[in-house]
């Protein structure tokens, strides 16, 4: 059972989703603000960013993960994003890890989630977050007192009614998974609880309405309300929605460069059949995901090449495998290294790698 009330599949009007959510397109002035290559083309919407940016005592970070299988290539995305926030802000972050949800909603071992969980840390801190402003919470392993606390206290502020209405819950599923909505509001709170500062979450839309939750119990709590940005679906290598358990729609970040070569020859792309063809009345780059990928992974734009049929799919698809070895040789690379001083970020984290260390 996903936990989202939002299923958005395929295409998407995403001025119809924004509009449907009652949130604010990110203007020029917002974008200039953000000063990030993919604003707003693929974080293109917001609520509060305005006011959060213009807090005098800044704002913190918080996007986590509820980690059931390695990460790919459109999560990293999304942490990228949140460290640029920690570098252009100086803002803190904190990054919690929902394996209880998955323990809840999937079905799933506590020792298979607490080891995707490590992986996914791995993933996470080798982008370079500062240790001095970054906090980490594993819910299954380092779960703090306070932030237990305040998922009863925001809990305390839901009704069944409400919470059934947000995510679509059927009576049927277990009594965790009615109160898992207090705790993620307890992560998306707990850096305004002990810093004094409102929160920014950068979510998928899919995802929006645990920020929308939030935001209804956080006066009721005392707290200023959260502000989030919201970012489009990447499409999967095979033209749908890219998806951790359709391991031929993703990039893994844990890949090998024959798998990444292997995946992205299959890709969907916007040639016609023969190269002859394609040659004299070029591509489709408007449906093509290794154009959508070389543009927004690397900032290579191949429209003219492939309209032209200057550049055949086969063309297209080397530059890519190139590209997207290096990227993650480099990423695996890093948490190789990130591992080595998980001690930086809290000992606990330590005693995680002395379990999971591979």
């Amino acid at each position: 059972m996903a936990m989202t009330a939002y299923d958005v599949e395929g295409e998407v009007d995403y001025e119809k989703v924004v509009k449907k959510f009652g949130a604010s397109l990110i203007d020029d002035s917002l974008a200039k603000k953000l000063d990030h290559p993919l604003v707003p083309e693929l974080f293109f919407a917001h609520r509060d960013l305005d006011k959060i940016l213009a807090n005098p005592k800044g704002f913190a970070v918080i996007s986590g993960r509820g980690p059931s299988m390695n990460m790919h290539i459109g999560h990293l995305l999304i942490f990228k994003f949140v460290k640029h926030l920690q570098d252009k802000f100086n803002a803190f972050v904190f990054l919690p890890f929902s394996d209880d949800e998955k323990l809840l909603a999937r079905g799933l071992t506590i020792e298979h989630v607490l080891q995707m969980s490590y992986e996914n840390l791995l993933d996470m801190l080798a982008l370079g977050f500062d240790p001095k402003k970054t906090e980490v919470m594993i819910d299954l392993a380092t779960l703090k007192q306070e932030v237990y606390n305040l998922s009863i206290e925001a809990a305390s502020h839901m009704t069944m009614s409400t919470v059934k209405a947000a995510f679509g819950f059927s009576d049927d599923v277990n009594i965790g998974i009615h109160f898992y909505p207090g705790m993620q509001a307890a992560h998306i709170l707990y850096p305004t609880k002990k810093l004094g500062v409102p929160t920014i979450v950068p979510i998928g839309i899919d995802q929006d309405v645990f920020v929308k939750l939030t935001r209804d119990v956080a006066p009721k709590m005392g707290l200023a309300k959260p502000g989030d940005i919201m970012s489009k679906f990447l499409p999967g290598l095979t033209g749908g929605k890219m998806s951790s358990s359709k391991p031929e729609t993703a990039i893994f970040t844990t890949d090998t460069p024959d798998a990444i070569k292997k995946k992205i020859a299959n890709a969907f792309t916007g040639g016609l059949p023969t190269a002859k063809e394609q040659r004299e009345k070029g591509g489709n780059p408007d449906v093509c995901v290794v154009y959508k990928y070389l543009r927004i992974f690397f900032g290579i734009d191949v429209r003219k090449q492939c309209r032209s049929g200057t550049y055949l799919c086969g063309d297209c698809k080397g530059i890519l495998t190139k590209e997207m070895q290096k990227m993650l040789k480099d990423h695996q690379s890093e948490r190789v290294k990130v591992e080595k001083n998980l001690e930086k970020f809290s000992p606990e984290l330590g005693d995680l790698r002395n379990k999971f260390k591979k």
